[in-house]
């Protein structure tokens, strides 16, 4: 082709020139003869002409001419210029959004399941930011999916959720007591002496190793952390969560000594705010985790730290508010009826899940401990009649029956928290990708109303309990 020297016409009227075919090319762009617009025709200017007379129209026959083709260059020139500016702004934003994202990535590579720091920072994620949580739940991994690894960091998650309030209360005391031990000089603590001390704090010192005999027996237990582990019962072919129940014992006893070293009204206070903020804030986080993740619902309540956990709070609780033979009655009272009724009726005002050693005492046990209890209350005088007697029975178990129902409520209260949080979330991510794909901007920030309550909540109760 560069070596034909065959010639054409050009292709535009008026030029005539005969061309040779490889500088065809050339000659076209050099051709005065080829048709072309004004430069102002977008702005209205309808003339077409040859590429030679274009000159001659742009200086004395456009409209555009003069002041107005300045304008419209000038108008030009701004409208590129914000374009650029806006395209830059735009990139540096992305950019922005991208390095943020990137480091998240990287953390999250470095999260884990059982640290507490963790699990909280992603309970504010997903409880302030439900909708930026849902859109980037891979860069949590394992701690919020329930398939891998067999639920293990996901239930170890809330385990992990659960016990932080226990810590925070008992954890507390040992750090006041070090601050009083400071403020006594060594000549007063050899003054009062050792029998003294321990009178003062003695709750402290029991409430402390309560708890950690319980932290204690759950490490022990095994890795798993959906289960307890089973061990076969001597003489029988039956296999029982030995564990579970030394666990759920030392909860009680670490809440119960909390309550003992505090005034009763504000130590009831605290207890009642402690079982408030377990059930209904890990429930709430629970309900958008099974959205988001698309799991099963109900999945808080199969992780091996709930029952443990409720059952010392709801049985400290019942014998702060009751004494000691009223609230043996209330469990004999609930246990018995739990037996007669659950053919008849689909009732779980006993938290039969939360039981542990509880529900595998059979009936008959009961019965022969509650006859056990009224006698010996008769005999030693306690009461005067069975009709008094009945009484302490209906005490016990209405105190049961409402701290039971107490529990369930603040149970259903974080999982419809946590549902409307995960739809306001959902509507605002919504909001979002319109408005990316509107005016290609980018998501919103903007935590939800809901979510923002219900940290308040929650950092009004670690406060609460820190410094009360």
């Amino acid at each position: 082709m560069k070596n034909c020297m065959e010639t054409v016409l050009c292709p535009f009227r008026g030029c005539g020139k005969k061309i040779p075919i490889n500088a065809i090319k050339l000659h076209v762009v050099q051709c005065d003869h080829i048709k072309m617009k004004c430069k102002f025709s977008e702005w209205g200017c309808e003339w077409i002409g040859k590429k030679k007379d274009l000159e001659h129209h742009d200086n004395n026959e456009c409209e555009f001419r003069n002041g107005m083709g300045r304008l419209v260059n000038a108008i030009r020139e701004k409208t590129f210029s914000q374009s650029e500016t806006i395209i830059r702004m735009q990139g540096t934003s992305i950019n922005q959004a991208v390095d943020r994202n990137t480091r998240h990535m990287l953390m999250a590579r470095g999260r884990n399941a059982g640290n507490i720091f963790d699990v909280l920072a992603m309970s504010y994620e997903a409880v302030c930011f439900p909708g930026r949580f849902a859109a980037s739940k891979e860069i949590w991994g394992d701690m919020i999916d329930p398939v891998q690894h067999t639920m293990r960091a996901y239930a170890m998650t809330f385990n992990v959720l659960l016990v932080f309030p226990l810590i925070l209360c008992v954890g507390k005391l040992p750090f006041w007591m070090a601050i009083d031990l400071s403020n006594m000089s060594s000549h007063g603590i050899a003054k009062h002496g050792l029998a003294v001390l321990w009178e003062e704090f003695a709750s402290i010192i029991v409430a402390s190793v309560y708890t950690l005999s319980a932290l204690f027996c759950a490490m022990y237990d095994g890795p798993l952390e959906t289960r307890w582990t089973r061990y076969a019962v001597p003489g029988t072919n039956k296999s029982y969560p030995f564990m579970r129940d030394c666990t759920a014992f030392f909860v009680f006893l670490g809440y119960y000594s909390f309550v003992e070293y505090m005034d009763f009204w504000p130590g009831i206070a605290l207890l009642l705010c402690t079982l408030s903020f377990t059930v209904s804030f890990s429930s709430c986080v629970a309900a958008i985790l099974e959205k988001v993740s698309g799991s099963q619902a109900d999945t808080l309540k199969i992780c091996k730290m709930w029952p443990i956990i409720v059952f010392g709070l709801r049985y400290s609780f019942l014998h702060q508010v009751c004494l000691f033979s009223q609230a043996l009655k209330g469990v004999i009272f609930l246990r018995l009826a739990r037996h007669a009724s659950v053919k008849h009726l689909n009732l779980n005002f006993t938290l039969e899940e939360t039981e542990c050693i509880f529900s595998a005492i059979p009936p008959s046990i009961y019965i022969v401990l509650g006859a056990v209890v009224t006698a010996m209350e008769i005999r030693n005088g306690v009461v005067k009649d069975l009709a008094t007697a009945f009484e302490g029975w209906l005490i016990g178990a209405f105190s049961l029956a409402w701290i039971n129902g107490l529990t369930s409520g603040f149970y259903l209260v974080g999982q419809m928290c946590g549902l409307d949080i995960y739809e306001e979330g959902e509507k605002l991510r919504n909001q979002s990708i319109q408005r990316i794909q509107t005016y290609n901007m980018l998501p919103s920030q903007r935590p939800v109303r809901t979510g923002i309550v219900k940290i308040f909540l929650a950092v009004f109760y670690v406060v609460f309990i820190v410094c009360a």
